[in-house]
């Protein structure tokens, strides 16, 4: 099946692209020390500081913790632990840029067109050359501090949210298709469901009272309307 996330609201729009990052930030930190992969992890972790490491979405975060542990009775003790450790953080600490020049360095080039590369940088390129993948893992370890708790509450939050949803298996004729809603609640997250082989791109439009879906192919300049079988579910906290 092909899985297609749709949300239906700013604050889980964020909170998916900030799952986005750190996922990529868990599959590189794995991987074997490179110049390459470092320049990655580095370009990654500014990117996850200026979108994660944040009081706005510490107080969503912990506003949903809040309403997981209201709502669902079975995870209390981990909202819990959560929610204590995010209210923990007094302030987020910026990586300790300012008492690393490397670091302050490696930002500005992350935000050129180039991106970060050891050019002109002697600094770095003798600190990369001297790293191993236990030391690299270590460092980035002391920098991510904080990050870690909102990794740990978001991918929480979000894995209750994909659990509990009401599923519908819909036809759309001539490549449309229309979910009702029900006006009084209030949805986060759509997840459309195709076949393995499915080629039909989706694209919504929705008002509290429906859902519609559009389906177009990729290269069919024709726009030849065929009948198509999926799925969809609706996702609330």
């Amino acid at each position: 099946m092909i899985n297609l996330e749709f949300p239906m609201n700013e604050k889980y729009r964020k909170y998916l692209k900030i799952e986005h990052l750190f996922n990529q930030y868990n599959y590189f930190i794995k991987q074997k020390h490179s110049d390459h992969i470092t320049n990655i992890l580095f370009q990654l972790l500014f990117k996850l500081n200026a979108n994660a490491a944040r009081a706005d979405i510490k107080v969503e975060l912990i506003n949903d913790l809040q309403r997981i542990k209201t709502k669902y009775k079975t995870n209390i003790d981990d909202a819990s632990k959560l929610k204590k450790n995010l209210e923990k953080i007094n302030s987020f600490s910026p990586f300790a840029l300012n008492n690393n020049k490397m670091i302050q360095e490696l930002r500005v080039r992350s935000e050129s067109p180039q991106g970060i590369n050891d050019i002109d940088f002697s600094k770095y390129k003798i600190w990369t050359e001297l790293q191993n993948t236990k030391s690299r893992n270590l460092f980035f370890k002391d920098l991510f501090k904080d990050l870690y708790i909102i990794n740990e509450s978001l991918s929480f939050i979000l894995k209750i949210l994909r659990k509990h949803f009401t599923k519908e298996n819909l036809t759309a004729n001539n490549m449309v298709a229309q979910l009702k809603l029900d006006p009084l609640v209030k949805f986060d997250l759509l997840t459309i469901n195709l076949k393995s082989n499915s080629i039909f791109e989706p694209s919504i439009s929705a008002n509290k009272y429906a859902i519609n879906m559009n389906f177009t192919h990729p290269v069919d300049d024709k726009k030849t309307k065929r009948i198509i079988k999926f799925s969809a579910s609706l996702h609330s906290l």
